[in-house]
């Protein structure tokens, strides 16, 4: 007996069986893509804001500890924003920031405990460009971006354990400077632009 004969002796649903089936089919399929939620995305996460007082100068003078200087100007580092390049990554872990500022410029622990900065973790960014406007926008320096102020504000990417990251600095310096804000275009130019001794 082939299989064909086996299903020929079967009766053919009537149109209203197959209709049912069909529409069960359809419901099923649209349940599963539109109402269930989905395991893979998190959920979009705003950035935090940075809550500095801009108005409020704290330069370095008083800091014991390794020295910062930004394009040779003494400063000191009053919050760092960190977050994973691309979208789609959960906020850092409180290890792999530890591991990320180990790595991220000589003695950046040391300068972290001296300068006791607000650290804030930020869901993951699409670009270094779009992470800077956002960081720069957050950060609100005052004057024309920091410019002739105490203010400045350093973003950039940085590359660590084949992963990208995407950092930001608020500092301060004692006297008004030029710098406002900085976006460090390539990775190696982090050493150049942020200096600790």
């Amino acid at each position: 007996m082939t299989v064909l004969a086996y299903f020929g002796d079967l009766p053919i649903p009537s149109p209203l069986l197959g209709g049912l089936i069909l529409g069960l089919i359809i419901v099923g399929i649209v349940v599963y893509l539109y109402i269930l939620p989905k395991k893979n995305e998190p959920p979009e996460v705003n950035p935090v804001e940075i809550g500095i007082d801009p108005m409020v100068a704290s330069g370095p003078n008083s800091l014991m500890g390794p020295e910062v200087r930004v394009y040779n100007v003494p400063v000191r580092i009053v919050a760092i924003v960190v977050a994973a390049a691309g979208r789609g990554h959960d906020q850092l872990s409180e290890e792999t920031l530890r591991t990320l500022m180990e790595n991220f410029l000589p003695q950046m622990m040391a300068v972290i405990r001296a300068h006791r900065p607000d650290v804030y973790r930020w869901p993951g960014q699409m670009s270094t460009r779009g992470f800077g406007q956002r960081f720069f926008a957050q950060a609100n320096l005052p004057g024309e971006h920091g410019e002739g102020s105490p203010w400045t504000a350093v973003a950039g990417r940085f590359d660590h354990q084949g992963s990208g990251y995407l950092i930001g600095l608020v500092c301060c310096a004692d006297e008004d400077n030029p710098l406002g804000q900085i976006l460090v275009e390539q990775k190696q130019q982090w050493t150049d632009i942020v200096r600790i001794s």
